[in-house]
């Protein structure tokens, strides 16, 4: 996870999150639980052993008291890191579109985007997530100073096959245009000025251009990191632009190419 400003690399070595007792963390003990403790409905997490209900929101406080600009998170599978970057994605990520109430058919909300977004709305939608939560009710300075206060980027390579190069880029591929077309469809076209707009455009231009070539077999995926990185750039500068704020990028699974590739012939291309 990277706090970050737009096209700035983070030199500092990483912390690491982990097991480790001086790791600056909350406890994700599965056997052990200490610290304030709440259930949250929407955030609480149930232990597979124990079968105690914890709150594990304070991690957004955490997350934000590191000084690193990069935070990498080592647990084993079950120890809650996806379910703690969505927390940390729910808390700190601005409004958009996807926030808004959907509208219900036959009793069942639409998938569809509403094509409005109200953000006082979407705020309180949101808000009603950590109603009951430690973080809201113990840090409630802490929580209205960051709360929905940032971009979050999330970036999902845990589904990357296992088989050679080329499903291996088509994974990274999709998972950047997945990002890509959250952030396509995250505003309206009045809450956007001219140069915004351009940007949004170019955005969803390189993203169909990869879409219609992700599976074509004379596409060049020896130049997938340049066309990666591009995509990405658009989409952090896109969103800083909007939000004048700095954004947070989650990647999930990130050691995941290096463990698609490892031992195998395209090991130095990844």
């Amino acid at each position: 996870m990277t706090v970050s400003e737009p096209r700035q690399s983070a030199a500092a070595d990483p912390v690491v999150i982990g097991r480790d007792k001086d790791s600056p963390t909350v406890d994700y003990s599965q056997t052990k639980i200490s610290g304030s403790m709440a259930y949250t409905g929407g955030f609480g997490h149930t232990t597979r052993h124990s079968g105690a209900t914890v709150d594990r929101t304070l991690v957004c406080k955490a997350f934000m008291d590191t000084e690193a600009k990069v935070v990498r998170v080592c647990s084993p599978d079950g120890f809650g890191k996806c379910f703690a970057t969505s927390i940390i994605k729910k808390f700190f990520s601005v409004v958009t579109r996807h926030d808004m109430p959907r509208e219900s058919i036959s009793g069942y909300n639409s998938n569809e985007i509403p094509s409005t977004l109200d953000p006082e709305v979407a705020r309180a939608g949101r808000a009603k997530i950590f109603e009951s939560t430690v973080l809201r009710q113990e840090l409630p300075v802490f929580f209205d100073e960051h709360f929905c206060r940032h971009p979050v980027l999330l970036i999902d390579f845990r589904y990357m096959h296992n088989v050679n190069f080329v499903l291996m880029c088509r994974g990274m591929t999709y998972s950047l245009m997945k990002l890509a077309s959250f952030w396509t469809e995250a505003y309206t076209q009045d809450q956007l000025d001219s140069a915004q707009k351009e940007a949004l455009a170019s955005m969803t231009e390189l993203r169909t251009e990869l879409n219609e070539n992700l599976y074509n077999p004379q596409f060049d995926f020896d130049n997938c990191g340049d066309n990666l990185r591009a995509l990405f750039a658009l989409v952090s500068d896109f969103v800083f632009s909007v939000s004048k704020q700095r954004y947070i990028v989650i990647v999930r699974g990130y050691d995941r190419p290096l463990c698609v590739s490892a031992g195998k012939p395209f090991e130095d291309k990844a």
